[in-house]
């Protein structure tokens, strides 16, 4: 049976199927654009040919780098190859890789429903692209990363009581901004109800000036996320 030193180097990248989505998506989209602009009178081809050009050699930058990111595991340290920078977590500063639910997923159809994450000794934990459930087993391969981490990451190794506490903090943090932007998303309906409630019912005339439209759609979502993430905070807190 192989151990954990001897699976090593892994890596993982985007699959084919998905590299072809990508690039038929940023391909159509690229056209459609270029269609709409050359059928667009009064533009001058001065402003329309450079920005397609331009255009075009984003699109293709954004395809490169796609191809190129990555996420790497050898004998020294994983390595995170991204779009816009490149990280490196060497194994014994690692505090520990774990797997999580994408909160993303409820609301983007083709999005990953499990991300993998590797905690450093700062409490901040660093994505590990395309090691997720659209490109992986990922028990399966979390399982060979933590095999890994425990035999390279030293025999002199112990957990960072401070890291345990950072990775709290920023967890509970992270789950109460969450929950702050869902319950702010719910309450779009009911403020808007709200908002035109006053085109049907006489109210007092103290509300008129809070029922006003910008101050509904704006100041209520924002007032919701607040409270929300406030209670949210403090209740995790509390049961920690």
């Amino acid at each position: 049976m192989s151990t954990g030193f001897e699976r090593l180097p892994r890596e993982y990248r985007m699959s084919r199927p998905r590299m072809v989505t990508v690039l038929t998506v940023l391909v159509t989209g690229t056209l459609g654009l270029a269609k709409g602009l050359l059928e667009l009178d009064g533009l001058p081809t001065s402003f329309t040919y450079p920005f397609l050009v331009a255009w075009a050699g984003l699109m293709g930058w954004i395809f490169y780098t796609t191809l190129r990111s990555s996420t790497t595991a050898d004998l020294e340290a994983i390595h995170v190859h991204g779009v816009f920078k490149q990280r490196r977590l060497a194994w014994a500063d690692i505090q520990d890789i774990r797997a999580e639910g994408n909160p993303v997923a409820a609301r983007r159809e083709h999005a990953p429903k499990v991300l993998v994450y590797a905690y450093g000794r700062d409490g901040r934990r660093m994505l590990l692209p395309f090691l997720d459930n659209l490109h992986v087993n990922v028990g399966r391969e979390v399982g060979a990363l933590l095999e890994a981490w425990e035999e390279l990451r030293g025999d002199d190794w112990a957990p960072s009581p401070e890291a345990a506490v950072r990775i709290d903090r920023r967890d509970t943090l992270r789950r109460a901004l969450l929950s702050g932007v869902s319950t702010a998303l719910l309450a779009v309906i009911p403020l808007t109800v709200l908002m035109l409630l006053p085109l049907f019912v006489d109210l007092p005339g103290w509300l008129e000036p809070v029922l006003r439209p910008f101050v509904v759609v704006v100041a209520g979502p924002a007032l919701v996320f607040a409270v929300a993430a406030t209670a949210s905070y403090r209740k995790r807190t509390r049961d920690r």
